[in-house]
């Protein structure tokens, strides 16, 4: 009798190559995510920057410095006419807050 020799992985094959692509995608998740919270407070310590400069020429132009992130909104500075715009601004007014005397924005 003529044994037919079928081509193909054999189950141990595949599930052998099933556990290593598990164990090297869980160590990238591992090695991402802390990326990812440095990555975040890089983006606050710009985000601050930015709004400390806009503070600070918005002072020069009206001699006051602004009450909310839609003074910044209203003399120009932040644009607010897409939504993701919009987004970005509500979630500015949401986490930041200017302190009136310094100008100085500060996480709520």
């Amino acid at each position: 009798m003529k044994r037919c020799k079928k081509s193909g992985f054999s189950l141990l094959e595949v599930i052998a190559a099933v556990i290593i692509l598990a164990v090297v995608a869980a160590a990238t998740v591992a090695t991402v995510a802390p990326m990812r919270a440095k990555s975040e407070e890089k983006m606050d310590v710009q985000t601050k920057a930015s709004l400390d400069a806009m503070s600070q020429t918005y002072f020069l132009e009206n001699q006051a410095f602004p009450r909310s992130v839609n003074n910044l909104v209203t003399s120009g500075y932040l644009k607010n006419d897409t939504q993701a715009e919009q987004d970005y601004v509500r979630g500015l007014s949401r986490k930041w807050k200017v302190d009136r005397n310094t100008g100085e924005w500060t996480e709520r």
